[in-house]
């Protein structure tokens, strides 16, 4: 693995783990959308409280970030086999939290930055890990890795890897160098990784730190990064890294990183930050519009799972109309590729699906 950010080194790590068996505390409540985060959107003061609204029932309410997005023990790893003193149980959200401490630092430092294109390395380095952090610690994220694990019992993922075009596909968004000459050793040496565990939960936990010291963050480190700002309020939600594709893209399957023309993550309530290939060159102005918020707000609410999260005094969500996420069943796949797809989202295969926002940058590249 090539390191980014000392944020991914097996140092840091390291003292995550050393702070883990040193701390006789056990913290119960785990965020998965962090309370240093949510607090940008609550009202000022120890007992600030921001705005969430469910959005499949449209009930509102307002409370504190310390109630909001959290689930018991969501980020323990225990399970047979896992050795306790090698990995405490609670490690990773013990390094999420020290993460979590810096990254108030590094969003308050954009709070009032210039606007346009972000050119401190060691800044976008950070914003990658953050960003790429929170993209994988959400339930969604982890359905998806339980999803992977079941298909992987259920299938043959030898016969699924051995495929002249799925496997270089797969070798390009996860870093391995492709040769057709290398094309078996490639899946010995993927099916040759030893299990982190049997359990499903341990195991699915351990996919997503893989996955977002291995690759995510790597590939976000390598993207140009611009703030934006916008004098019309936006919301967050619990899923607050979105995606956006290409003018024409289709909604599903949605764009992967590997695939979007942008990645949004919204800062504050007037602020964003949009992480871009190389080529793609935003121009100014680099303030929304009125409309372009709006966009831009729904396609935020539409990424979210459950909650939309708003200023106390915001209304942002109430006037929205948001189609259910389709059902999905996994168990009908005939095929692990099948079986490991995302879930289509709340706008896929549907005639009235908005189009992707910010095409006034977007549409320029093509």
């Amino acid at each position: 693995m090539t390191i980014v950010n000392k944020w991914l080194s097996d140092a840091e790590i390291e003292r995550s783990k050393e702070r883990t068996r040193n701390n006789p505390q056990r913290t119960r409540v785990h965020h998965f959308v962090p309370q240093m985060y949510l607090r940008r959107w609550a009202s000022s003061g120890p007992d600030g409280q921001l705005r969430f609204t469910e959005i499949s029932t449209s009930g509102s309410d307002l409370d504190v970030p310390e109630e909001i997005a959290n689930d018991e023990y969501f980020y323990q790893i225990v399970g047979a086999g896992i050795d306790p003193d090698e990995v405490p149980d609670l490690w990773f959200e013990t390094h999420m939290s020290r993460i979590e401490d810096a990254a108030a630092r590094w969003l308050r430092a954009l709070d009032n930055r210039a606007v346009g294109k972000i050119s401190d390395p060691n800044l976008t380095s950070n914003l990658a890990v953050f960003v790429g952090l929170q993209s994988q610690r959400t339930p969604r994220a982890r359905a998806s890795n339980l999803d992977i694990s079941a298909a992987r019992d259920r299938f043959d993922v030898r016969e699924a890897l051995d495929h002249p075009v799925i496997l270089p596909i797969l070798c390009a968004a996860t870093g391995i160098a492709y040769s057709r000459a290398r094309h078996h050793a490639i899946i010995e040496g993927i099916l040759s990784q030893p299990e982190f565990s049997s359990e499903a939960k341990p195991a699915a936990v351990d996919t997503a730190i893989k996955v977002w010291r291995n690759h995510i963050t790597p590939f976000l480190a390598k993207r140009t990064w611009w703030l934006i700002t916008s004098e019309d309020p936006l919301l967050t939600c619990d899923e607050p890294v979105v995606r956006i594709g290409w003018p024409g893209q289709q909604r599903h399957p949605a764009p992967s990183f590997f695939t979007a023309a942008m990645v949004l993550f919204a800062i504050s309530p007037h602020r964003l930050i949009l992480a871009t290939p190389e080529e793609l060159c935003l121009r100014p102005p680099f303030a929304l519009t009125p409309s372009e918020t709006r966009a831009v707000n729904m396609e935020i609410a539409s990424n979210a799972l459950e909650f939309t999260y708003e200023e106390p005094g915001s209304d942002i969500t109430a006037h929205m109309t948001l189609p259910p996420l389709p059902p999905f069943d996994r168990s009908t796949a005939t095929n692990l590729w099948e079986a490991v797809l995302p879930p289509p989202g709340r706008w896929a295969q549907r005639a009235d699906a908005p189009d992707w926002p910010l095409q006034r940058w977007t549409a320029t590249s093509q």
